[in-house]
């Protein structure tokens, strides 16, 4: 497992220096079957019309065939509910057979019989299968859907039984905090990894602006930190003290990043994502750059991207903070504090509460 690990990172490595896509993300639709009160990607039926419809399976082929003859190895299939998209057992087929690895982000809800049979013969790289909480009434009140723990819970016990690599993703939000250790006991019981995200990001999609309101949605600055250091001592168990000590030396030690935040990850460098549209840009939370595939080749496109993320100012109001180690914060995110609240106040202060936790952790150890 670990030669595959650092092989990966030996191609991604490279594939960031030369600008290579050596991993796309499709988003195949932008509607699901559950409608999370923070989400912001989910759309109805009736705007997706209006803007166009969804794109046929032969025109993400077509897009597959390209990104291959450009070096394209791992595909992520996403949405919405990629599983809710009309022709998804056709083109995972295909892309399978074109010999693409691939990575599926799901609810988890559309898992049946005939599905998990498809991906028992043509296994994914790994299923993404976020929980939301761990009760009907968690769903009902955070997903608006009654029925949705129920079936998500079928779905993840169909990938238990037919060995499926399966990860378990968390967004801890206000109206499922309560379910939040519950969650992380359901994991440990289906002996599968866990991920989890405390930090949720106002709305980057236009489209969606008008539909939630991230304040109300996702916890206070020092609940959301709390949540991480809680899933950091369930990922770390005994090793946590020394997770602790390490984190709180290199905060006092550094190195600390002297200049400000950057677009410093793979998007636009060895990543792209490509919506429901057919437009690309670097990733799902970005809306600019944007490059409308219609008309133009993928290689055109994604020269387009690299091009204009290579010129991307930074985020100065980072430059040289010493907890940036433990900060939530990337490029676009602290773009769209800033577009929504004027200010990176929120992710400034569940860091320092992070590190007041990790402090008062170090001192009752002692």
């Amino acid at each position: 497992m670990s030669t595959s690990i650092d092989l990966e990172e030996r191609l991604v490595a490279k594939a960031n220096q030369d600008r290579i896509p050596i991993t796309a993300n499709f988003e195949l639709t932008p509607t699901c079957t559950l409608n999370c009160d923070m989400c912001f990607i989910h759309t109805t039926k009736s705007i997706v019309k209006k803007l166009g419809g969804l794109r046929s399976v032969d025109e993400w082929l077509d897009l597959a065939e390209q990104l291959k003859e450009m070096g394209t190895l791992f595909i992520l299939l996403t949405g919405g509910e990629p599983m809710l998209y009309p022709g998804f057992k056709e083109l995972y087929i295909a892309l399978r057979k074109m010999g693409f690895i691939l990575t599926l982000n799901s609810n988890g809800t559309l898992i049946d019989e005939e599905t998990i049979k498809i991906f028992a013969e043509l296994q994914p790289r790994r299923m993404n299968i976020t929980l939301y909480g761990t009760s009907s009434e968690t769903y009902e009140r955070l997903c608006h859907n009654v029925d949705g723990y129920q079936k998500t819970m079928k779905g993840l016990r169909l990938l238990k039984q037919y060995h499926i690599d399966t990860k378990i993703n968390v967004s801890v939000v206000e109206k499922n905090k309560g379910d939040y250790k519950s969650i992380l006991a359901t994991a440990k019981e289906l002996g599968m990894p866990v991920v989890v995200n405390s930090y949720m990001s106002p709305c980057t999609r236009k489209e969606c602006r008008g539909l939630r309101d991230i304040r109300y949605e996702r916890m206070c600055p020092k609940e959301a930190a709390a949540a991480d250091i809680e899933y950091y001592k369930y990922k770390y168990g005994e090793e946590f003290p020394e997770f602790v000590k390490g984190t709180l030396y290199r905060i006092d030690n550094g190195p600390y990043q002297r200049e400000g935040q950057g677009l410093d990850c793979r998007a636009g460098k060895s990543s792209c994502w490509i919506n429901w549209r057919h437009i690309m840009t670097p990733c799902v939370a970005m809306e600019s750059p944007a490059v409308d595939i219609k008309g133009s080749t993928i290689a055109e496109c994604w020269k387009k991207i690299t091009t204009a993320c290579d010129a991307l100012p930074k985020h100065e109001e980072c430059a040289g903070c010493k907890i940036r180690s433990i900060c939530d914060v990337c490029f676009e995110e602290a773009n769209e504090e800033k577009r929504a609240f004027g200010n990176l106040n929120y992710l400034c202060e569940m860091t320092h509460h992070k590190k007041e936790i990790l402090e008062s952790y170090a001192l009752e150890q002692k």
